[in-house]
């Protein structure tokens, strides 16, 4: 089954500029759940729901066992080619068999912007790292390879600062066309965007290997699970859901594989409350990863500067990133009990400009101006392989690589543990109120700027012109972001404050019989990060397919 979807390339993104789709989700498709009849099992269920389907002039598109065992309900995906969505889903929850049904809804990576390496980026290299209080754990663990993360996203590439810390036998992709989960078919390391790369160095760039960067582990195996296709930045939901399957029957296969959590910085916005989307399939699919009680699931908040869980109180300002009236998930989802939603926190301990926000954000991690590693980008006849990236994806890796590194040092630890303790030992000092509608019109106005001036040096207009060119831009940025003006300016980044996983590992250690072994390195922020990287510049080329 052949499926159109739009490209957009990776500034685009970050830049929130124009998008748009025919609808927010597949045309002709539906997610949908059936019961299992008492008495039968999942197989024999299975030959039922195509039956069934097949009844109301559409077929099986595509199955999830894993899910469909950890519930004991059958998650499929359905097609027609002479049905819209709207029937499908009419059609369906009008059987007695079928629990509910769904669109297949698109979804999109959850950064912001980017910008260039600085010339001397030693400085601020660890900022996040530092902040989160990492190299005080550091003198007890680094991370072990008996631990592992998870990075559903775009990939990760076989990048020489991540190569001994990705689990690549484990490693999936769920672009491939051929049904089998075979865990060695399909490129889950060609990651054409350098976000999936991005957000791994953050959980586990190898440290002390004298190159590059280091994440908040040295030593930890990070499953790569790519969602999203060679180009795209927006993808539909079933192939999330594939992921969900793979990483569900992965957990049921391995049970002594310790999976500290899962990264989920992607997102989409969606009509559906958070008590109307527990009867969705999108959610009925965390749901059943979550019941196996094997991992944390944590999400990144959003970059659109709303109150997460609650409804958008006007359409987004730029581009159709969110529409009034819709909520962003996974991160509104609620009767998670392994769920953690991460805000963004600049270097300076404000908000991050972008960051969704409120009671239902966990906690609040780095997510301004983060260094990592990123798919090689060609600038100057020169292969870079780091980017200075920001976004909610960015802070969303700080609290899964926090995960793993509590689970090197305490492995029988359960999942509610460690989430108890993450959120516990945040640091609520550190944890600002949120101005959205200042901080959107200060970004527009810097970005504007920087284009005035680059004209100017180009010789398209006279720099006379530039204050009035100036005034011009700042009132286009308050008529533009004049929505937000409806925040009262007195929420809080998270419930809980910035990510300190130092007292994360104080308080784990005091609930949790075991030993807190883990090999021992100390150091510093920059320790395993020489002068090499100094002066590293990364520039985004725009791809679009042809």
């Amino acid at each position: 089954m052949k499926r159109i979807i739009f490209t957009l390339s990776l500034l685009a993104v970050m830049a929130m500029s124009s998008f748009a789709f025919a609808g927010n989700y597949a045309e002709g498709e539906a997610l949908a759940v059936f019961r299992i009849p008492e008495g039968s099992s999942v197989s024999a269920a299975s030959v039922n729901v195509i039956e069934a389907t097949g009844e109301i002039g559409a077929s099986v598109a595509e199955s999830y066992e894993a899910l469909s065992e950890s519930e004991g309900k059958i998650f499929v995906l359905i097609h027609s080619s002479s049905k819209t969505t709207e029937q499908l889903i009419s059609d369906l929850k009008a059987r007695p068999d079928v629990i509910t049904a769904s669109p297949n809804y698109y979804t999109q990576r959850q950064t912001f912007s980017a910008s260039r390496v600085p010339n001397d980026p030693s400085a601020d290299l660890c900022w996040g790292l530092k902040a989160i209080n990492a190299p005080d754990v550091w003198e007890h663990t680094t991370g072990s390879h008996n631990i592992y993360a998870c990075v559903v996203d775009t990939g990760i590439y076989m990048h020489p600062d991540l190569t001994a810390n990705l689990a690549g036998d484990y490693g999936f992709n769920t672009q491939t066309v051929s049904g089998e989960y075979d865990v060695r078919f399909g490129s889950w390391d060609a990651d054409f965007q350098g976000h999936g790369t991005h957000v791994a160095g953050t959980i586990g760039a190898v440290g002390s290997n004298g190159i590059g960067v280091a994440g908040v582990n040295w030593n930890v195996n990070i499953i790569p699970v790519r969602v999203f296709d060679i180009e795209n930045a927006y993808e539909t939901i079933n192939y999330e859901m594939r992921g969900l399957n793979y990483i569900a029957n992965l957990l049921q296969k391995n049970l002594d594989m310790r999976l500290a959590a899962l990264n989920f910085s992607l997102g989409s916005a969606l009509p559906l409350t958070p008590y109307e989307m527990q009867n969705d399939v999108y959610y009925m699919a965390y749901q059943a990863l979550d019941s196996l009680n094997r991992t944390l699931i944590v999400v990144a908040a959003g970059n659109s500067g709303v109150e997460t869980g609650a409804a958008a109180l006007f359409n987004a300002p730029s581009g159709d990133s969110f529409k009034k009236g819709t909520y962003h998930y996974p991160a509104a989802f609620i009767g998670l009990n392994n769920l953690i939603v991460v805000g963004a926190m600049a270097s300076d301990d404000t908000a991050a400009y972008f960051t969704n926000w409120g009671d239902k954000v966990d906690i609040a991690a780095p997510g301004q101006g983060i260094l990592s590693t990123y798919s090689p980008i060609e600038v100057d006849g020169e292969q870079k392989m780091y980017a200075t990236l920001s976004g909610t994806s960015m802070a969303a890796p700080h609290v899964t690589g926090a995960a793993a590194l509590l689970m090197s040092a305490y492995p029988d630890a359960t999942p509610g543990q460690i989430k108890a303790a993450l959120l516990e030992g945040a640091n609520k000092n550190k944890n600002p109120l949120v101005y959205p509608y200042a901080g959107f019109v200060k970004r527009y106005v810097e970005r504007e700027i920087a284009k005035i001036d680059a004209r100017i040096k180009s010789g398209d207009i006279s720099p006379e012109s530039r204050d009035t060119e100036i005034t011009q831009v700042r009132l286009m940025a308050e008529e533009r972001y004049a929505p937000y003006e409806q925040f009262d300016g007195k929420g809080r980044v998270s419930r809980t404050g910035l990510l300190d996983v130092k007292a994360a590992y104080d308080i784990l250690g005091s609930k949790v019989n075991s030993g807190g072994g883990g090999s021992s390195s100390s150091g510093g922020c920059v320790a395993g990060i020489p002068a090499v990287i100094v002066g590293l510049a990364v520039a985004f080329i725009l791809r679009r397919r042809g």
